[in-house]
């Protein structure tokens, strides 16, 4: 009788079809994709200024603190480009594109 039972549960484990593997969804190209610059433009001060900190950073400038930080004049809304001053003076122009990433230039001297 035991042997019947374990007999019954294997061959209905056989009968069972294997698990379909779950894909992920293909992307959709017409989704309107981030447009990062517009996101920092509407964050609060000090979390655009740490960004902006951080992009300077990341470029393998000096700077401790940005101790201010402002749209470049003329710039159309939402603001692309920004002006940041560090702590030491120094001004470094921060142009945020669409993608996410961020193009620092700077001047040598403050």
């Amino acid at each position: 009788m035991r042997t019947m039972a374990v007999l019954a549960t294997a061959l209905l484990a056989v009968a069972c079809k294997p698990a379909q593997k779950a894909e992920a969804p293909a992307p959709d190209p017409n989704a309107s994709a981030t447009n990062y610059a517009t996101e920092v433009a509407v964050l609060p001060k000090q979390a655009r200024d740490a960004v902006f900190f951080r992009a300077i950073r990341d470029a393998g400038l000096p700077c401790q603190t940005i101790v201010s930080s402002n749209p470049m004049p003329g710039a159309p809304s939402p603001a692309v480009v920004w002006r940041a001053q560090c702590e030491d003076k120094a001004y470094h122009l921060i142009q945020i594109q669409p993608n996410g990433s961020a193009v620092v230039t700077s001047r040598s001297t403050p």
